[in-house]
């Protein structure tokens, strides 16, 4: 399974902020043989690598899973989330109304 060990972090956000429509028909690239495959929304806003929303790219931010902090590292083709007692000061925190220049690190 893609997404098997999967661990959701205890510093869980209690709104979780989207930033594309949750109901549109959300798929991410599998890293490792290229298929896309359907995920939920949780999945998809966390997910580091090739996302689709209806079958059009999908360029916008990648949330820590469970959290509302950006990620801002490489796209790995994994979901990213954060261990137990990692430094978090140096994240930034999102809200829904937050504005991102998207730009090709996303």
């Amino acid at each position: 399974m893609l997404f098997a060990g999967l661990q959701l972090d205890v510093k869980m956000s209690k709104n979780l902020v989207y930033y594309f429509n949750v109901a549109d028909f959300l798929e991410v690239e599998n890293a490792s043989n290229g298929d896309w495959v359907q995920v939920t929304c949780f999945t998809f806003r966390s997910y580091a690598g090739n996302r689709r929303t209806n079958g059009e790219e999908y360029v916008g931010p990648i949330l820590y899973s469970g959290t509302n902090l950006l990620y801002e590292g490489p796209l790995t083709g994994k979901i990213v989330s954060l261990e137990e007692g990692e430094d978090i000061s140096h994240l930034r925190k999102v809200r829904k109304n937050s504005r991102f220049a998207y730009a090709n690190e996303w």
